[in-house]
């Protein structure tokens, strides 16, 4: 004896909401976003000096490219102005979502910049002397087009006491900034202690994401306020040095998104068959 089937509409309905309502899934199940940490960092404080500062008063021509911190400072500041730059190579973590996702299915959807001291409570004078007592307030931080400054050498040289003249300094601000910059906003420091990281959350600037999408990024800080000291550590400690972490999330492909549209379909038929 043959047996028939029949489905009711209301059956027909279900399976097709079924059948979207897994195609829709799919996109989904694979949204999980992967991080990666960059703590290499090479960089430099860019130091004006003043009369109040041990090393002299004109330190505009002078680059502490291996200092094992970092300063900010405004102009009015006793011991004088400090800018700094910071570059990470972020090719680990292309590969890294080259693996995970495949070449070019991916974005880049957080940037986080997380910054540490041993000096990092409010009124402390560190023990070299050039720097400025610890102090709250704002600064700012710049991505820099220019990848191409080279910071001191070590051994005597582009260090604190030792600066060396022949990189990056002071004096070559404007050099840095002629090849294009865009502002990433302005950021409160409040210090928190010693040996304890501030993250800060950049924004989604898009130079800023290629940028790191093809290799290298440049940051640029600078006092916003006549109020800010901030010292951080460079990546010479083992611990305690400057993370910069990317957050990448895959792009749905050509084909998902066919897939998505089948979903949609699905549905609409599934709603029409139920009015009918």
């Amino acid at each position: 004896m043959k047996i028939t089937l029949f489905e009711t509409k209301p059956m027909l309905m279900l399976r097709a909401t079924v059948v979207g309502g897994a195609i829709l899934a799919l996109p989904a199940a694979g949204l999980a976003q992967s991080s990666y940490m960059l703590t290499d960092a090479v960089g430099s404080f860019l130091a004006t000096g003043s009369a109040a500062n041990p090393n002299g008063s004109n330190l505009g021509d002078l680059d502490f490219g291996d200092a094992g911190t970092f300063a900010i400072a405004p102009a009015s500041s006793t011991k004088g102005e400090m800018d700094s730059v910071l570059m990470f190579n972020t090719s680990a973590a292309v590969t890294q979502f080259n693996s995970v996702y495949g070449a070019g299915n991916w974005s880049i959807t957080g940037i986080t910049l997380s910054l540490a001291s041993n000096f990092g409570v409010q009124g402390v004078q560190p023990n070299n002397g050039i720097f400025n007592t610890i102090n709250a307030g704002s600064f700012g931080i710049d991505w820099l087009a220019d990848n191409s400054w080279v910071i001191g050498d070590a051994g005597g040289m582009g260090i604190p006491g030792y600066p060396n003249n022949d990189y990056v300094s002071y004096d070559d601000i404007p050099n840095l900034f002629a090849a294009g910059s865009d502002s990433l906003g302005t950021f409160t420091y409040t210090p928190p202690g010693n040996n304890i990281y501030l993250t800060y959350t950049l924004p989604l600037d898009s130079n800023l994401i290629n940028a790191a999408d093809t290799g290298d990024v440049s940051l640029y800080f600078y006092a916003a306020d006549n109020n800010v000291s901030y010292l951080f550590n460079s990546d010479i400690f083992s611990s305690n040095h400057p993370e910069f972490t990317l957050t990448a999330t895959p792009t749905p492909e050509p084909g998902t998104v066919a897939l998505l549209g089948a979903g949609f379909v699905g549905l609409l038929m599934a709603r029409r068959r139920k009015a009918q």
